[in-house]
């Protein structure tokens, strides 16, 4: 397929066919992660973040209009690091083609660049041997042999060559890739979605349908009878758009008259009227009490390619039990929001003062959306959020950006054992946000977190031996040990602790599945070899991991 002209419908196809072709290596690309651990979900982190753009975006031929929606949509959707680096990459290609109708070869080449560019400056210490190795070489390997004549598909392989380059030579930039014998993860995502870009216009059919996989942004919420039932009186009608496929067997496109359909849209009473017509295809935004009576008038001229009609008695109802939820709030001048995942862990959090708990973690990065969306349940002037991963920083930094309504403070903690010493050592009623943030910092910066979960592989990690289903212990972010028993190696890994016998509380967050037995020998070692440390337990109901420690 020779292109060298590109519009919005084709990079929508693009797309698609990226999102499918990485919806077919999504497990593949999880078990690249560096740690022999059960949480890899690069994949599907990267998978939910494009899916979201490609649900988000409005179908246009225009390149511009199609990729600044687009854009928007990985923005709010972006999971984990390098969903949140993928959602910065596209933003920075929506930069370029925003403005236009159409692009050119070079022109999309440059948006490549840019894309690289604003995806490096979203990280603030940018690490090679990553998925901004892979974006940046694969395109400045690529863009000298870039001609005027160039056509889409070569410009793509060009790039695919150098991006499989950069992605095999990631290793040797990062050392722990190469210990672990994995390319980037990130990068193998970000390869494989331009790969699908390649399938398509090599005409490889996709199956580019979205499944709802329950983990969405866009899921249809259940109407409350206190909004909607059977005595409410339709006040506002129906917001309805549509986009038509004009027809020659029912009329000539090139002669449709758009005025004359927006003549009969105002003749039935419609309003908020918004009608394009760009050569065969007519998009429709139209308020009506009749949406039945516009699609009818439509299927006159072509047939509907995109319709919905939403009931906007439901959508202002909705929107100010919302204003008035968020009024009857408690003003706050802090308020807290934290992700957490295990039930004992989350009623811990509420306990401690937490305002919103976010339901999330390892296995299920939160969000940019998920997080705007707690702010909005909020009545603050100040929002301090603990992210409790280091995957899921960049998310919170990202909806912080967003978010307008308060001032939004994210503390850069890594387990939820550091988001548990910070509330622990914290007054909940402190209204001075520069006074809260000195003392959260205060209770974190000596915290040490040991995690205990089960190898997923027969591996090598910082000269850790590892066997598959066999307990293995992390420090921080660094694995340290291995044993056949999670006690003994928990113990191994409170061992490598930095002043370790100086330490006076160390707090065991017990995971699904270990029994009061197990959780009670481990309490036990601890308090026998390091007696002068408090040492509790509790019932945290995490998964992934059977024992995470936080020792201060």
């Amino acid at each position: 397929m020779e292109i060298k002209i590109m519009d919005g419908a084709l990079l929508s196809d693009m797309f698609k066919a990226g999102l499918a072709n990485l919806r077919t290596q999504e497990q593949t690309i999880n078990e690249l992660n560096v740690f022999p651990v059960p949480d890899g979900d690069t994949g599907s982190n990267m998978r939910m973040t494009i899916e979201n753009g490609v649900k988000s975006a409005v179908e246009t031929k225009n390149i511009g209009e199609y990729v600044t929606s687009f854009a928007r949509g990985v923005l709010l959707g972006a999971r984990g690091n390098s969903g949140v680096i993928t959602s910065q990459f596209f933003k920075g290609i929506s930069l370029v083609l925003k403005e236009l109708e159409t692009a050119t070869i070079r022109q999309f080449a440059d948006a490549l660049v840019e894309g690289y560019k604003v995806a490096y400056k979203a990280v603030v210490t940018p690490t090679e041997g990553t998925i901004l190795t892979v974006c940046r070489e694969a395109i400045e390997l690529t863009y000298d042999k870039v001609t005027d004549d160039m056509d889409l598909e070569s410009l793509l392989k060009m790039w695919i060559i150098q991006a499989k380059k950069s992605l095999e030579e990631t290793p040797e930039k990062l050392a722990v890739l190469k210990e672990a014998g994995v390319v980037d993860s990130g990068g193998a995502g970000l390869v494989t979605i331009f790969e699908g870009f390649l399938k398509f216009l090599g005409g490889e059919i996709l199956d580019t349908e979205i499944e709802s996989t329950g983990h969405g942004t866009s899921q249809v919420k259940p109407v409350s009878k206190e909004i909607f039932n059977a005595d409410s009186v339709m006040t506002f009608g129906y917001c309805t758009e549509f986009i038509l496929q004009l027809l020659n067997s029912k009329c000539d496109p090139a002669e449709f008259d758009i005025d004359e359909f927006v003549k009969f849209l105002e003749s039935i009473g419609g309003n908020s009227i918004v009608a394009l017509k760009d050569e065969d295809i007519v998009k429709i935004h139209v308020h009506t009490f009749e949406p039945w009576r516009v699609f009818q008038k439509a299927q006159q001229y072509g047939e509907l390619v995109t319709l919905k009609a939403e009931n906007m008695d439901i959508q202002n109802a909705q929107t100010e039990a919302e204003k008035k939820a968020k009024k009857q709030k408690e003003h706050k001048a802090i308020a807290y929001v934290a992700v957490c995942q295990g039930e004992g862990i989350i009623n811990l959090y509420k306990d401690l003062g937490c305002d919103v708990v976010v339901n999330g973690g390892q296995t299920m990065n939160t969000s940019t959306e998920e997080f705007v969306e707690a702010f909005k349940t909020l009545n603050a002037d100040n929002i301090i959020v603990f992210p409790n991963n280091k995957n899921i920083v960049m998310a919170a930094e990202q909806a912080r950006d967003i978010y307008k309504d308060a001032n939004i403070h994210v503390i850069k903690t890594g387990s939820v054992a550091q988001g548990y010493f910070a509330f622990s050592m914290m007054d909940v009623d402190e209204t001075d946000v520069d006074a809260q943030l000195e003392n959260i910092m205060a209770g974190i910066e000596n915290v040490t977190t040991v995690s205990t979960t089960r190898s997923i592989r027969d591996t090598s990690v910082n000269g850790v031996v590892c066997k598959e289903n066999e307990p293995i212990s992390i420090v921080n972010h660094t694995l340290v040990a291995s044993d056949s028993s999670a006690v003994n190696s928990t113990m191994k890994a409170i061992a490598t602790v930095e002043d370790i016998e100086e330490k006076e509380v160390i707090v065991i967050f017990k995971g699904q599945g270990v029994s009061e037995e197990v959780a009670q020998e481990l309490q036990d070692a601890i308090g026998a070899k390091y007696p002068c440390a408090e040492v509790g337990v509790i019932d945290g109901q995490q998964d992934v991991y059977d024992f995470i420690l936080g020792i201060c």
